[in-house]
């Protein structure tokens, strides 16, 4: 999933120029490192990710995440550090990683163990032949991406080859309960994050001679570090905070960053709803594709199995519309929402608005009416049942029935997403209807728009209704258009739909609309894009059916 990769790598995005400090300045603290870390160490994440441990794995990210979302997470972060693959097949196949990437945190270079004695580092293969050993010297400061500092030592002797540098991140078994390194040949090499021959690989090791409590440490720091920024607490009690009523789903407003669950089922009583989480306050300008943190809900919500019900949203002229009205990098899911009406402009959904960077899950919606207006930046619109629009974010096991309504917008309407880009889709159904006027596109009984996304996995469109005025183009009974930029410079995926189908999908368009299809009804090209490639604008669509 692309939040909980953008999680665990946030902050090696940002790259920078490496520099060394003078030797002089850090020497007592590269010299203490070395006695710090002294024993043998096998790989980390073997050890760590045996299932015996499993449990331990499901405890600590719980007490972060919340049950729901706990094996989910546990999972995750296992995978995150286990690539099989590093250097510059990685970097062409991760690029700069905003898209996701995987780790190798293994050992290289055929060595199982490494040991550090003093000054000499040695390390054997799986059979304890021993593959080298040389005494190293401290040789300054090094950073990793010039994010990540420690310390550089070097051997003099001729033939090391790939062992001649090792850079040693001062994590010791006595901080961290473990240790991160790099080493090879080449000093440049090793202070790339996303190029060169290190790319996307950071060994990791733990001592051979450790007790249970060590392993036990280490995974709970693993969850902690990385799971603790994206799910805050509450400041005040570090604890989850308990929603029972309606009074206090609303003052999500004034803490937009906690982590919530649901305790009872609230219904708002067909009263007026303000949505949790702004995109762009009316009346503030045009709007920004990465929402304000200080304005959308970057917290989570654990539905918990209960119901929210009878709320009405009447916005017809603004941006980010529905019960959660936009969610950056958070987590959504586990909860059903009932008669809802919802009316507002350019995104807008019964569930949310718009999700940027978002894991919305386990979602059901029933009878829902949602409205959608073109807004004051122009005609184009996002428009769905579940989530309106979608950036980089995961649609995962939702389930809506909702009638989606466009009159005079003009584009992107389906009923669980409206617009979505760089947006997985897995596990969704949906019913209902999808009605817009003449010149409209982007219609679709799942979602109106994949652009770019990754996949559609497993989602039904069933008894669906799609009814639009003349001259409608991109329509079909799971997704509108989908697909991106064929060629690879252009960094947008070819889009695979797996296990998709429709159901008793009708059609009812007007005069001069293009044919719908079944599956998908266009692929997408920019006309600038498109003639770069020497491809017309109407050129075959760019998306894989399996």
């Amino acid at each position: 999933m692309k939040k909980g990769i953008s999680l665990l790598l946030c902050a090696l995005l940002t790259l920078a120029l490496f520099a060394f400090a003078e030797p002089a300045q850090e020497t007592d603290a590269a010299e203490q490192l070395l006695i710090d870390i002294s024993g043998t160490y096998e790989e980390l994440f073997p050890v760590i990710c045996d299932p015996q441990y499993d449990d331990l794995w499901l405890a600590d990210c719980a007490a972060i995440t919340g049950d729901s979302l706990a094996e989910q997470w546990a999972e995750m972060l296992k995978s995150a550090c286990t690539g099989t693959v590093y250097g510059e097949e990685a970097a062409e196949l991760y690029g700069d990683g905003s898209d996701g990437a995987q780790f190798d945190c293994y050992f290289i270079e055929g060595v199982s163990q490494f040991t550090f004695d003093g000054h000499t580092i040695s390390g054997v293969d799986a059979e304890g032949n021993q593959i080298f050993s040389h005494e190293y010297a401290y040789a300054g400061d090094c950073a990793i991406g010039g994010m990540m500092e420690g310390f550089l030592y070097e051997t003099q002797d001729a033939d090391a080859g790939s062992f001649t540098y090792f850079l040693l991140l001062p994590d010791t078994p006595a901080t961290t309960q473990h240790i991160e390194f790099r080493y090879g040949s080449n000093v440049e090499d090793l202070q790339q994050y996303n190029t060169g021959a290190c790319a996307y690989w950071l060994a990791a090791g733990i001592l051979i001679d450790r007790d249970e409590q060590m392993v036990e440490d280490v995974i709970q720091l693993f969850c902690e570090e990385n799971l603790s920024e994206a799910f805050e607490a509450d400041e005040s009690t570090g604890e989850e905070i308990e929603i029972s009523t309606a009074e206090e789903l609303a003052a999500i407003n004034n803490a937009l960053s906690g982590m919530y669950v649901l305790t009872a089922d609230i219904d708002l009583g067909n009263a007026e709803w303000t949505p949790i989480g702004a995109f762009m306050p009316s009346g503030e300008g045009e709007a920004q594709e990465i929402p304000d943190a200080s304005l959308a809900f970057t917290g989570t919500f654990d539905g918990n199995g209960h119901t929210i019900s009878n709320f009405v949203i009447s916005q017809p002229e603004s941006w980010a519309v529905g019960l959660f009205g936009c969610a950056s990098n958070a987590s959504i899911g586990n909860f059903t929402v009932e008669n809802a009406r919802v009316d507002g402009a350019t995104m807008v959904a019964a569930v949310v608005g718009y999700a940027h960077d978002t894991f919305v899950f386990d979602v059901t919606l029933n009878n829902a009416t949602v409205t959608g207006h073109p807004s004051d930046l122009g005609g184009e619109g996002m428009f769905a049942g579940i989530v309106g629009a979608g950036m980089e974010s995961d649609i995962v096991d939702c389930s809506a029935t909702a009638d989606i309504i466009i009159p005079d917008a003009q584009a992107n309407a389906g009923i669980v997403g409206g617009g979505l880009e760089a947006t997985r889709v897995v596990n969704c159904t949906a019913s209902g209807s999808v009605t817009a006027g003449d010149n409209c596109y982007g219609l679709g009984g799942i979602s109106g728009c994949g652009f770019g996304s990754e996949e559609f996995t497993n989602c039904v469109a069933k008894d669906v209704v799609i009814t639009a005025g003349a001259n409608t183009t991109w329509v079909g009974g799971v997704t509108g258009y989908a697909g991106g930029y064929e060629d690879e410079r252009y960094g947008v995926p070819i889009t695979v739909f797996t296990g998709c189908d429709a159901q008793n999908v009708t059609f009812d368009l007007g005069e001069g609309s293009d044919e719908p299809d079944a599956i998908v009804g266009a692929g997408f090209y920019s006309a600038e894009v498109a003639e770069a490639m020497g491809a017309p604008f109407d050129a075959p669509s760019v998306f894989i059916i399996q």
